[in-house]
């Protein structure tokens, strides 16, 4: 009797849904005669090959894995804002308790916030476990709730950017001699060289990338 006698054979039983079940059986019996098969073909191939070049070239694989990381999926952070955070991450502005600028990037406090939510998407999303869950909870949720809030960055932008932006905090130098340099800290660069603008900052991580990671 072959496969199709005993498909038919449950077919016309008196017991109703026995079909599938006597289908599924005879799935799962050639299921299991491939997996044997497959197991003693791979056992063939490592009795024919030393298993220590087989660890070395493992291993070699996973030197270069480290060596040159994923790079990230999207090039810009502009592009990243517009074709996957704003999509995903919405919320209603109308009203007095949350506030948006469609011209995000004339807010220092907002491009690098974003920044760095777009740098730690890039790295987290390669975890497909929990990497998308860490991100909401741990950044997304914390810093977009810091931009939109009402006394935030965009306060003062209803809709459209505001001429007038939030003043930066005010500060009174220390008196001289207060701070001294710590001579364990190598400055990474000349102390009258002020840092670049984080609205320069529109490449991915290193800013060498030419085009964009295959997906």
């Amino acid at each position: 009797m072959d496969n199709d006698d005993l498909i038919e054979a449950g077919e016309s039983s008196s017991l109703p849904g026995l079909a599938p079940v006597v289908e599924q059986a005879i799935q799962q019996a050639l299921k299991d005669q491939a997996a044997g098969a497959a197991a003693a073909v791979v056992a063939d191939r490592l009795a024919e090959q030393d298993l220590d070049e087989l660890a070395h070239r493992a291993l070699e694989r996973e030197l270069l894995d480290l060596a040159e990381p994923a790079r990230p999926y999207f090039a810009t952070l502009p592009e990243w804002i517009e074709q996957w955070l704003l999509p995903v991450y919405r919320r209603s502005v109308r009203g007095h308790e949350r506030v948006w600028c469609p011209e995000w990037w004339r807010h220092p406090e907002a491009v690098a916030r974003l920044d760095a939510l777009w740098r730690a998407w890039e790295h987290l999303r390669l975890d497909a476990a929990t990497g998308l869950s860490v991100w909401f909870r741990d950044h997304a949720d914390h810093h977009m709730t810091v931009l939109m809030a009402a006394d935030g960055p965009f306060k003062g932008c209803d809709g459209t950017h505001s001429d007038r932006p939030v003043e930066p905090l005010p500060s009174t130098p220390p008196p001289q001699g207060m701070f001294e340099p710590d001579d364990d800290l190598t400055p990474a660069a000349p102390a009258s060289t002020p840092p670049a603008s984080p609205a320069s900052s529109t490449a991915g991580p290193g800013r060498d990338l030419g085009t964009r990671h295959t997906r």
